[in-house]
Formats: C-alpha cells, structure tokens, sequence
C-alpha cells in the first residue's frame, strides 16, 4: 500500500465535490469527521451534515459546527430518527457540486483522501471511485489498510457481500440521483443495496489502492447488530436482478 501523494500528482485542477455526513447520537465524534474533511488540501465546495432525530447533543453540536464554518458547513437536522438511507437523501438534495462522497460521522478521512478519489476520475471515464480504509477498533489502534474488491469482477465481488463503503468512496452525484439515491426501506445493508443499484445502473467503478479513510468502531447503539433484520436484508439485496445476470 502506497501513501497517497505517492501515489497520485496534485498539480492539476480536480473538481469540485460535497460532502454528507449523517449523524445519530453522536455528538462526541462527529467533530472528527468534519475536520478531517476540512483540513483536505483539496477542499469540498460544502459539508452537509444531517442530524437524524439524535436524542444527545449531535444537534447542538452540529449547529455549533455551522456557526463556526458559515458557508463550509451546513446543518440540516430532521425531527425524528428515519435512518441513515434517509439523513444521506435529505444531504444529497442539498448537493450542488459534481461529486458528493458520504462519510460516517463516526470515521474519519485520512490526509489527502479529495485529492486521491476525485484524481482517479480525471484518469479515466468513471462514475464512483472507491479507496481503501483503516480499520480502527476502540483501542485505538490503526489495522493494515482494507477494501473488500479487489478492484476485478463487480458482480462477484457484490454477490459476496458489502464490500464497498461509503466513507471511502465517492460518486458522480448525477449518478447517485439517477438511482434515487439509498433505499429508506433499508436499516441495514443500505450502501450494499444502493452500489449494487448503482451497479445495475450501468455506473462505471474504480478502485484506487490508497488508503482514504479510518473505519472506526465507537460506541453507541449500531442497527447493524440486529441480525435477523441484516440476513432478511441481504437476502433483499441478493434478490436483485443485477445478481441474476439483469
């Protein structure tokens, strides 16, 4: 795994791009993930992070965010809790720059992540581009960096499982509408469901071998953890036509 300057030139204008950030209960990270995305060299036009009904300080300290960034940060926050298909829907009707990547508001992107994804789609026709993570587990401790597509058969490679995540990616915003964005039906298995929709659209991926983002495990309740609504949800997911060669 290289480093990213060594791997892509920033001596070249890159688009412009947004960034959504859903949130939900939490307040004691979701300042990270903004900052990291500050603080790119290639800075996004907007950050719009949406608070989804938290019962905790995240509105506050969202509003607090904005207050302090007028212009860079927007605050959207929705009265009650609708999951987060929905809080990154509401953030992608806000969009206006050619590209929106979403980030977790409890990850972080690394330094010069922009700069990696968005040089990716000036090397060659592509639709999303997709990075590799750092796993962080609540030690602390940084694992070796990930993807789960090697970049090969995408079919495959979605068959197998959510194997792309959005906080290391990023998609053209046209073609993230063009699928209505993620499916609100989905507590779970939502970003498998919505590449794989994307997939099927006939959206064009790219896989990247720098490392864009840390994957961190926080605490707070996670609907993830439901297994029984996860296998009913991926047994959705593999039901759709693009599987069956659709």
């Amino acid at each position: 795994m290289h480093a990213i300057t060594d791997v892509f030139p920033t001596d070249f204008s890159l688009p412009a791009y947004d960034v959504v950030i859903p949130c939900h209960n939490r307040a004691h990270v979701v300042a990270d993930a903004v900052a990291s995305v500050l603080a790119q060299e290639h800075a996004p036009t907007r950050v719009i992070v949406v608070d989804d009904g938290s019962t905790d300080a995240s509105a506050a300290a969202i509003h607090a965010l904005a207050d302090a960034q007028p212009g860079r940060v927007l605050a959207a926050i929705l009265a009650r809790n609708a999951g987060a298909s929905n809080a990154r829907n509401v953030g992608l009707a806000l969009c206006r720059s050619p590209w929106v990547a979403f980030l977790d508001s409890d990850d972080v992107w690394l330094p010069g992540a922009a700069g990696a994804l968005l040089s990716a789609t000036l090397m060659r026709e592509t639709d999303l581009v997709v990075g590799h993570f750092l796993r962080m587990e609540e030690d602390g401790v940084a694992q070796p960096a990930e993807c789960g597509w090697d970049g090969g058969d995408l079919r495959a490679a979605l068959a197998s499982g959510g194997v792309i995540g959005p906080s290391w990616s990023i998609v053209r915003r046209e073609a993230a509408a063009a699928v209505q964005g993620f499916d609100p039906s989905f507590h779970n298995c939502n970003d498998w469901d919505f590449y794989t929709r994307l997939a099927a659209s006939g959206a064009r991926f790219k896989r990247i071998e720098a490392a864009v983002a840390v994957y961190r495990t926080v605490a707070g309740a996670r609907l993830m953890n439901d297994a029984t609504v996860g296998r009913r949800n991926a047994e959705r997911v593999l039901a759709h036509p693009y599987f069956q060669g659709g």
